[in-house]
């Protein structure tokens, strides 16, 4: 986001070629190669160049930094990969006022237009929900998946994100259920600084 260089990237490149026009027109690839940025955050290879293609350029999410992808580049043209830092959330959530067994909290971070990425989960009171794998009716399935919901009176977990730094927002959206009474909203903004984990504890 800064422009400044990222070393030790991995960058995959594809010279794909158009063969024919129109409705009838399909591509091929003709060569492929994963590169590594230096330490300046610069990269450079030689690829197959034939008439009509055109480059493909893709570098994958990591744990600190978003993914890049760009379709039908000029092979004639300097690349330029922008992607944007994630910064780290560690999220501490904890029913101190309980009421029954039936309480019940779904938190998720508020990121605005930018998406943000829940990591870990860690519960040291009651486990969060996990949905199992489904067969479908007709075939297919659904994957297992965990969402960062709780039922109970012991929940005492910590919930990890990663945000992109050119977030709208940085807030916790929650949703609770307390004494049969539905409530929701979202956190005031959250404080944080780039280069450490940033902590908030989220009392309800």
């Amino acid at each position: 986001m800064n422009g400044e260089g990222i070393s030790n990237q991995q960058v995959l490149l594809q010279i794909n070629q158009v063969h024919g026009t129109g409705y009838w027109s399909y591509t091929t690839r003709i060569d492929s190669k994963e590169v590594t940025t230096d330490s300046n955050g610069n990269f450079s290879t030689s690829m197959k160049n034939e008439s009509n293609t055109f480059v493909s350029v893709f570098k994958s999410q990591d744990d600190n930094y978003t993914a890049f992808e760009l379709s039908n580049f000029n092979t004639n043209k300097d690349i330029v990969l922008k992607v944007n830092k994630f910064l780290k959330f560690k999220i501490y959530v904890n029913n101190t006022n309980p009421f029954d067994a039936n309480d019940y909290i779904y938190i998720d971070f508020f990121s605005g237009n930018k998406q943000s990425f829940r990591t870990k989960i860690e519960n040291f009171g009651i486990q969060n929900k996990h949905y199992p794998a489904e067969n479908l009716p007709g075939g297919g399935t659904t994957g297992a998946f965990e969402e960062s919901s709780w039922r109970g009176i012991n929940v005492n977990s910590i919930v990890y994100y990663n945000v992109p730094e050119n977030a709208d927002n940085y807030k916790i959206y929650w949703l609770k259920l307390k004494n049969t009474i539905e409530s929701s909203g979202v956190t005031p903004e959250i404080q944080f600084q780039e280069d450490q984990v940033n902590e908030y504890n989220f009392n309800y």
